[in-house]
């Protein structure tokens, strides 16, 4: 019968909670990656320039359907033996985390620009204010308060889907654990340790995101939007 011996996770607790900063590093410069990609391939799924709207209907449709590891492996692997472009590890996790979720993203912003009322942009043109500027500043920023949920959702999964870059030998907190269960031949408690970390990240990541959702939400007088 296995015995546990919980004494590891505490000697191996240094080195994984390195691997957290790595992962929360990953995680966040990642999604900074998908939410700018995103927002563009918004805006070109949007337009009324068929190129730029076809252009963007085909990459959000294609990396959808592609799963996020086979996605980092082309990164890492495929753009040095096709084009000569040689990423470090860290640096192939961020562009195939940040592509692939841009694909997700745009979905979110678009959705969240169509739920703007038209009558705030025809308000907007009548002020005199161009189409990038009605965009910027009357459209865009209520869409953000619309796509909140969703958006925190994406960090959410962003911090458990970062796991994946340990393939790639980046030394986030999978790839640590990943290594130190393999030299102590203690994979169980180890992996339940990583297993509550992950767990924790995702709760207060959804604890942060509600408290900005119900502040958004509020009107000027402090009550809350029904």
């Amino acid at each position: 019968m296995y015995h546990f011996d919980w004494s590891v996770v505490s000697e191996y607790f240094p080195v994984t909670m390195e691997g957290l900063v790595i992962t929360i590093e990953v995680s966040l410069i990642a999604e900074a990656v998908g939410i700018a990609l995103g927002l563009v391939f918004a805006l070109f799924r949007l337009s009324g320039f068929a190129p730029l709207r076809w252009f963007a209907i085909a990459y959000i449709d294609f990396l959808r359907g592609i799963p996020i590891l086979v996605i980092l492996l082309w990164s890492y692997y495929g753009l040095s033996i096709l084009i000569k472009v040689n990423l470090t590890a860290w640096q192939a996790a961020i562009i195939g985390l940040g592509c692939s979720y841009a694909a997700y993203l745009a979905e979110i912003f678009r959705s969240g620009i169509q739920a703007v009322p038209v009558g705030q942009r025809e308000a907007g043109r009548t002020l005199g204010l161009s189409r990038w500027h009605v965009t910027a500043y009357v459209v865009l920023p209520q869409a953000f308060r619309i796509i909140v949920p969703p958006l925190g959702n994406t960090m959410i999964s962003m911090l458990k889907d970062s796991s994946l870059v340990a393939i790639l030998a980046v030394d986030d907190m999978m790839r640590v654990t990943m290594t130190a269960a393999a030299y102590t031949y203690r994979p169980l408690e180890l992996y339940a340790a990583v297993a509550v970390y992950y767990y924790l990240m995702t709760l207060v990541t959804a604890r942060v995101v509600n408290l900005v959702e119900r502040r958004l939400s509020r009107l000027p007088d402090g009550r809350t939007k029904p």
